[in-house]
């Protein structure tokens, strides 16, 4: 007889990219911010406690988005998203993410210009952008920012960075901050492996 009962991954063979481990990690705040400042090298003051899978759906007839991990400080909100297969309309999700994200950011009748800057931080497991001939370009990094394209030094200063990482260039990064996290957990690990269980 078929065992249909899902076999869930003991926690020492769990990597960052498991959904479980990538949400328990990112949940701790000062791990959360030293991911941000190594990833988009900037600096990130006080975290409020990151959400996870924040949804926002402003219409019940409008397609909503549901984050991954989403932080804020007093200056700045990041979201940042594991993505785990590789998805041609890339592009088009990260420019329905920052208008959502900017929906939520500020309420009827607030200037535009307390909108905080936006930072959207991709991490795909492969070269998320292949040439004509399907092989990806290679880069470490990818920045998208908005400029004039008849002036590239004329910036149109929106406030509004989307960065994209493949899984590889990081890894080392994940690998570290997975590491310290595990070991802040030994005293409880117990109720971790139980957390966790749950998820898988």
């Amino acid at each position: 007889m078929e065992n249909n009962y899902y076999n869930p991954k003991p926690i020492e063979q769990l990597t960052f990219t498991d959904n479980g481990m990538f949400q328990a990690v990112l949940h701790e705040p000062d791990i959360c911010a030293e991911l941000v400042e190594r990833l988009l090298h900037i600096p990130v003051g006080h975290v409020e406690y990151p959400e996870l899978e924040k949804q926002i759906k402003p219409y019940y007839t409008t397609k909503g988005v549901r984050l991954d991990v989403y932080l804020k400080d007093s200056d700045k909100i990041i979201d940042i998203e594991m993505q785990s297969y590789q998805q041609k309309a890339l592009g088009k999700r990260t420019r329905y993410y920052q208008s959502m994200i900017d929906i939520d950011a500020i309420m009827k009748g607030e200037p535009y210009k307390n909108l905080k800057d936006s930072y959207i931080l991709f991490i795909c497991k492969t070269d998320p952008f292949v040439t004509e001939n399907e092989k990806g370009y290679g880069l470490p990094c990818y920045t998208f920012r908005n400029i004039c394209m008849e002036n590239s030094d004329v910036d149109l200063d929106d406030k509004s960075i989307k960065v994209i990482y493949p899984m590889f260039i990081v890894k080392r990064s994940f690998d570290f901050l997975q590491f310290s996290y595990l070991q802040s957990l030994k005293p409880s690990l117990i109720k971790v492996k139980y957390q966790l269980h749950k998820v898988y």
